[in-house]
């Protein structure tokens, strides 16, 4: 019997290398066949190979219709992170929540790393932990999207951290009730129950405890914000608790982490300080796929210009809950969003690619030009990465300009 590699991005990819050091045969699909073009002929799955397939190895963006999906029953279908858990030896943190997963997993594999405990970030983070040797004393902090949540079955966590939970991905899920299952399962994956690590849900009326079913937080959130002031953090409210709790779990210094909140530049594209021209500082936010990012990010500002862009995926509108610091709102015509959402100005444009002309007029009025877009990047771009790139260059192009 053979495993099937349903996609060939780079899990799919990654999957392949591992199944190479084992004794396991496997075939290979992906819907683009551009993918395969490399691969050998005799690896190539074709539906004359189904009765050949004993488990299905799926990757994350692989959408739960997929025809190969519907060929198998459900406990035949595991993800690269399974694979991952049933060998690793070391010390398992998962990370989830809505925002912040990729820069919390950044900044505890940081910190520990940078404090003599070896670690690696993976996961939905950019890198399969499977492209990782496994030792005992290795901390693995692996984010994990809801679609790794959906398709996962027996992960074994000794920790875990859940930093929020908005409506999010609802192109992908069938309902935000099935969102938020895929979330919840992080708590059934938990060796013990007393590691789980929450944030809290900022920009919201709804406490994350309540959402996940737990005991209330607030007086320990109320603790460590009382205790720090969290407002000098690089990062987010709802990252920086979650960090100095699992410090704290973890039996390390927590005054340590702290200063480390402080010191620590955020990573690329969440709310990256690109430049300060004429007294006008510019963000770069590409990273904030949803409404409650940008309304976060809204919370740090003063003064701002916000641009937004991308795809909505469904989430309502209701999400999107600006401070009063956004002054002005720029929004491409093919958001399609309501005017009457935003209390401020607002420009609508053509084309994202109109920007660098618009804010060459403008960006003198506002203490901040903030990118935080609130959709996701495909109608544009080939993904946030490359948007956030576009928007450096505008900033990069315009200080150019004032020479």
């Amino acid at each position: 019997m053979k495993s099937l590699i349903l996609g060939y991005g780079n899990t799919g990819q990654s999957v392949k290398k591992y199944l190479d050091t084992t004794s396991k045969e496997y075939l290979i699909h992906d819907d683009n066949l551009d993918l395969l073009k490399d691969i050998s002929e005799e690896l190539v799955f074709k539906d004359s190979h189904l009765e050949q397939i004993d488990e299905i190895v799926v990757s994350p963006g692989i959408k739960p219709d997929h025809k190969l999906l519907k060929e198998f029953p459900e406990h035949k279908v595991v993800t690269d992170i399974d694979l991952f858990s049933n060998e690793f030896k070391g010390n398992f943190i998962g990370v989830t929540g809505t925002n912040g997963k990729t820069t919390f997993v950044n900044l505890l594999s940081n910190f520990l790393n940078e404090n003599g405990i070896e670690s690696i970030a993976c996961g939905n983070v950019g890198v399969s932990p499977l492209e990782f040797e496994s030792n005992p004393k290795i901390y693995a902090i692996v984010e994990l999207s809801s679609f790794q949540l959906f398709y996962s079955k027996n992960l074994k966590l000794d920790f875990g951290v859940f930093l929020n939970f908005h409506t999010d991905h609802l192109d992908w899920h069938k309902d935000l009730e099935d969102y938020k299952n895929s979330k919840m399962k992080l708590l059934s994956f938990l060796k013990s129950k007393n590691n789980l690590i929450i944030g809290t849900n900022t920009v919201s009326n709804v406490k994350l405890e309540n959402i996940i079913g737990i005991p209330s937080e607030e007086k320990s959130n109320k603790d460590i914000t009382k205790k720090f002031d969290l407002k000098l953090s690089n990062y987010p409210i709802d990252t920086s608790i979650a960090f100095i709790k699992i410090i704290d779990k973890l039996n390390l210094n927590i005054t340590d982490a702290y200063k480390f909140l402080k010191n620590k530049s955020t990573t690329e594209h969440r709310f990256e300080k690109v430049d300060n021209i004429n007294g006008t500082r510019f963000i770069n936010d590409s990273k904030s796929t949803n409404f409650h990012s940008v309304s976060s990010a809204s919370q740090r500002v003063k003064n701002a210009l916000l641009i937004i862009h991308g795809i909505t995926k469904n989430i309502p509108t209701s999400e999107l809950q600006l401070s009063n610091e956004i002054k002005k709102v720029i929004i491409p015509k093919d958001m399609n969003l309501d005017q009457n959402l935003f209390n401020c100005e607002v420009e609508v444009i053509e084309s994202i690619f109109e920007l660098e002309e618009i804010l060459k007029k403008d960006f003198q009025r506002f203490e901040t030009v903030l990118f935080s877009c609130g959709g996701s990047s495909f109608n544009d771009f080939e993904n946030y990465i490359e948007r956030g790139k576009f928007f450096k260059s505008i900033v990069k192009n315009i200080k150019g300009g004032q020479n």
